[in-house]
């Protein structure tokens, strides 16, 4: 399977607005980041999600509640539940209203957009993260879903490697720490066999 831009750039949105829950290690947050409806249009603006400044009260519970239903999918994905995944994800799509659409704005060329620049800001975010799981699902690359293998960092993220090897959310963070800490306890184990 092809990643195309718009695709990567979707599920680099998706794993962000999940990340934003989670506890990350790799320096990105230590849960909730999402506190302030400013903080969601600062999300979108960051993700150039059309139409930010129309972001309405509501947004924020809303953000906060799609977040948990896409991790929930991620981790079935993860877990190789692909039924779980695929109910999770056409419901979510139907609530958000998902309506493919070709548009062009912010100096950028036809790209799709699966919702109306007049929907809420959170049902925008939401089905433009949900239809990158499903095409991801319906590819059968549900498994690319990955929960970051570094102790104490539960950050998600797509494994877009061709060899699939991916095991950390950021190589030099997480990637990183790991492999110092192997060295480091081979060094000690060496020392005691020597001492």
């Amino acid at each position: 399977m092809g990643f195309g831009a718009d695709l990567t750039e979707a599920l680099g949105e998706c794993a962000d607005l999940i990340n934003t829950g989670r506890v990350v290690a790799g320096g990105a947050g230590r849960g909730e980041s999402l506190e302030t409806l400013r903080d969601v249009v600062a999300f979108a603006r960051r993700h150039r999600v059309e139409n930010p400044a129309a972001a309405r009260a509501g947004d924020l519970a809303r953000v906060r509640e799609f977040r948990g239903r896409l991790d929930a999918i991620c981790r079935s994905c993860a877990a190789g539940d692909q039924p779980t995944a695929i109910a999770g994800l056409n419901a979510l799509l139907a609530e958000a209203g998902a309506v493919p659409r070709i548009v062009s704005h912010d100096g950028r060329g036809p790209h799709l957009h699966v919702s109306r620049a007049t929907a809420p800001l959170a049902d925008r975010i939401a089905a433009h993260c949900a239809m990158a799981l499903a095409e991801l699902v319906v590819a059968g690359q549900g498994d690319r879903i990955r929960t970051c293998a570094a102790p104490g960092c539960e950050a998600v993220f797509i494994d877009l490697s061709r060899n699939r090897s991916r095991r950390y959310c950021d190589s030099r963070t997480c990637g990183n720490r790991q492999h110092v800490a192997a060295y480091r306890a081979r060094r000690a184990g060496r020392g005691a066999i020597m001492g």
